[in-house]
């Protein structure tokens, strides 16, 4: 099998921007609709609705734009890839689950389960594995790690293994693993072009229907190989539409929301615990409005204030002996403003 080809320096892919703003905008509004379920006693039926419609599409977005960027990443030597992901995906993910102890309740801590897939902060660590069996699997095909992942999530029910797809998804690291490797093995593909109309239409259509079928069963449907499938095509159905959506100003500002998203993502969970638990107001669709708004603002501004606390979001590095520091680490998951295109 081949090594994964080097990447080369090209102009900003701002769709890739646009879709991770697009899918932490939809995780957030997730967030919130639970969340003031819980302590509200409702949420209104259009973001339940929303909520239910895009469970299948909002992280395997956020995983496939993730996948973009392990070839760049593998270009770097093994022991400072080790270390930047280390610090950029593990250090935030015990930091974040962390913090939500005090909020959630402080016995959480004590269920292995919990720091591993119990709160939302396990997106970080399945990220962090991902990247390490990229690393371990370099001189092989990213698509046939995609295609390892559907057999590995399709086969332990052949033999009695039911998935609790309703609950912490210990099956998670199997089943997301195909939309972060897909995204790998078509980083070239997408760089060199936007995905044709004749997939992009079918695509939407499929995905448009899957979103219905999702909500309809109020749940993520579960059907082996057909899922991952469908759901990859809606991914890329995601992609051709972020590619062609003109930048308007609305446009530009989900842009900054995924050029930055692992601040919203790791920000909002808890300003929403801490507004609906602390916040007495009549659950309605303006109360679910200003607390969105709340919780944006919030975001806006830790992403503003993200030089002086980077240390949330990543470890610092020790500095280089010239005296210069080392770079700042990429998440995966979000790329800076001053970074080439993270495909190509």
């Amino acid at each position: 099998m081949r090594r994964v080809a080097p990447c080369a320096p090209q102009g900003r892919q701002h769709w890739m921007d646009l879709l991770r703003g697009g899918a932490i905008l939809l995780v957030i509004a997730h967030h919130l609709r639970l969340v003031q379920q819980i302590w509200d006693g409702s949420a209104p039926h259009a973001m339940v609705v929303l909520s239910e419609a895009t469970a299948p599409f909002r992280m395997p977005v956020l995983l496939f734009a993730s996948g973009l960027l392990l070839a760049r990443s593998l270009e770097k030597p093994t022991g400072r890839f080790l270390a930047g992901k280390a610090r950029a995906l593990l250090w935030p993910w015990l930091i974040w689950s962390a913090m939500m102890l005090p909020i959630m309740g402080w016995e959480f801590g004590r269920d292995p389960l919990w720091w591993v897939n119990g709160t939302y902060t396990w997106f970080l660590l399945v990220l962090f594995l991902y990247y390490a069996v990229g690393l371990l699997t370099r001189w092989i095909h990213p698509g046939w790690l995609a295609l390892a992942s559907v057999a590995g999530w399709t086969l332990p029910p052949q033999f009695g293994v039911e998935y609790d797809v309703a609950g912490n998804r210990p099956d998670k690291f199997l089943f997301y693993a195909v939309f972060f490797f897909a995204g790998a093995a078509l980083r070239r593909t997408l760089a060199a072009g936007a995905v044709p109309v004749a997939v992009l239409v079918p695509a939407l259509l499929i995905a448009a229907g899957w979103a219905g079928y999702a909500a309809r069963i109020d749940m993520e449907p579960a059907i082996p190989v057909l899922t991952q499938v469908v759901v990859l095509i809606g991914v890329l159905g995601a992609v051709g539409a972020a590619q062609r959506i003109p930048r308007a100003g609305p446009v530009r500002l989900l842009e900054r929301l995924g050029r930055n998203s692992i601040v919203p993502y790791l920000v909002h969970l808890p300003v929403i615990e801490l507004i609906c638990r602390n916040v007495d107001l009549s659950p309605s669709g303006a109360t679910f409005a200003l607390y969105a708004l709340v919780t944006l603002a919030i975001c806006v501004l830790a992403i503003r204030l993200r030089p002086m606390t980077g240390f949330l979001y990543a470890l610092p590095a020790r500095r280089r002996s010239a005296g210069e520091p080392d770079p700042a680490p990429r998440s995966g998951i979000d790329v800076h403003e001053s970074e080439p295109a993270p495909v190509g």
